[in-house]
């Protein structure tokens, strides 16, 4: 036999039940819930010995009896192994552990997920782009922490990690793209059936997972809208999508304004006091949005609120369309390049839910005017489209709302044409 064992364990000298070399314990020790010391032996990487079931680095002195193998708590079967001149062998496959009950929890956890894991890694090693700051560990590292302890934000970050790689490996496109409807169905599921209150505790993961929900959706704009089936819904389809996308973003400002100040002094602090800037916008110089303000101002169809809200919202997207806007001028060096970039897709991201419920009402309605504003917000989309969420998206949108328009309109869409690249319209239908 390998030894004997006293209260202490197989390495004891008393004399007691011998080791029966059982593994993964032998049974003495399993009776007294003691580690078998005999077990853990073989099983040292090469050049250690075991010694209290922790690893001991073997020296030049391992040839005096206190340091013998015997005395490190090896088995004597292994000490024929182990000459001075080569390292213990490998450890030979184990059987399978018997159906005691530990064994049996162990089993029932199942092995780690590599697809996930891989999605997961994309979004911790800074790979995924947000509109975030970038190479911010804090931030980061308050994101994970949130979505760690919530299953909905985790799934719906997955969700956005695959839909991202579905964009930057195209030849697994379809494999990628499944995964992230996959996760974000998981995510609506388990958000809708936990229906949480927005505290102080949870408003972090409520603001992330609407963020994120609502990128995602707005990235699914443009996804199937070729219009060859032959419906003419079809035709209207990403503008449909995009109304839709405006109406899940709008939850995500109903949650900052309930949790308003938890979220200022929470991890995320930093990104909020920044956007807060877009509300504090001051009047600009430029004139992108010159001839939309006085098709706005001369309507016939919006009354003097409505057209007031409007000119509101319009302010705003000219104050970001402006290069002399403050995230403009964070360009003197590459990372203050980088801040003012992230920051200005922070605000082009923002605007369509910075306007009053009465646009959005407009907005929903298609009513020519708001929708209008909408082709010249899709122009500031397609010069950040290289933003992968953005990509076609702002394109789509503004040729989307020209052929839904008509004729009749074309002339207040030559400008938004113009900056998508109008060559490539599609037909205008006849009103």
């Amino acid at each position: 036999m390998a030894g004997q064992a006293t209260d202490g364990g197989c390495a004891g000298g008393n004399v007691a039940p011998q080791c029966d070399e059982a593994r993964p314990a032998c049974a003495p020790c399993s009776v007294k819930k003691l580690s078998c010391v005999y077990a853990l032996g073989p099983a040292s990487l090469p050049g250690q010995a075991v010694q209290s079931g922790r690893p001991a680095t073997l020296g030049h002195d391992d040839a005096s009896p206190s340091r013998s193998p015997h005395a490190l708590g090896l088995p004597r079967q292994a000490q024929r192994h182990t000459p001075s001149s080569s390292p213990l062998p490998l450890p030979l496959p184990l059987p399978p552990p018997s159906s005691s009950s530990s064994s049996s929890s162990v089993l029932s956890v199942p092995p780690a997920d590599m697809a996930q894991l891989e999605l997961f890694h994309h979004v911790c090693s800074q790979q995924l782009p947000l509109p975030l700051p970038r190479n911010d560990g804090k931030i980061l590292s308050a994101v994970l922490e949130a979505a760690v302890s919530s299953p909905f934000l985790m799934n719906a970050l997955l969700a956005v990690s695959a839909l991202h790689l579905s964009y930057v490996r195209p030849a697994q496109r379809a494999y990628y793209h499944h995964q992230a409807v996959h996760f974000h169905t998981h995510a609506l599921s388990i958000f809708n059936h936990q229906r949480p209150q927005v505290t102080p505790d949870n408003c972090v993961s409520l603001i992330v997972f609407g963020q994120l929900t609502s990128l995602h959706v707005l990235c699914e704009t443009t996804m199937d809208c070729d219009g060859g089936d032959g419906d003419d819904n079809s035709e209207v389809k990403p503008l449909n999508r995009f109304l839709e996308y405006i109406k899940v973003y709008r939850g995500v400002v109903l949650i900052a304004k309930e949790a308003w100040q938890a979220l200022l002094q929470s991890k995320l602090g930093s990104i909020f006091t920044a956007s807060a800037g877009i509300q504090e916008y001051t009047s600009s110089g430029g004139s992108q949005t010159s001839e939309l303000r006085s098709v706005i101002s001369i309507s016939r169809a919006l009354d003097r609120a409505q057209k007031q809200l409007c000119l509101e919202a319009i302010d705003r997207l000219q104050w970001i369309f402006s290069p002399s806007h403050p995230a403009s001028r964070k360009s003197h060096s590459p990372a203050g390049e980088d801040a003012g970039e992230m920051h200005t897709l922070g605000l082009v991201h923002a605007w369509p839910c910075l306007a009053h419920e009465a646009v959005l009402d407009l907005w929903c309605t298609k009513t020519p005017e708001a929708l209008l504003m909408l082709a010249y917000y899709g122009v500031l989309m397609h010069q950040h489209s290289h933003f992968w969420i953005y990509a076609n998206v702002g394109q789509t949108l503004v040729r989307t709302i020209a052929h839904f328009l008509g004729p009749d309109w074309q002339h207040f869409m030559v400008w938004p044409l113009a900056q998508v690249g109008q060559d490539q319209a599609r037909p205008m239908k006849e009103a």
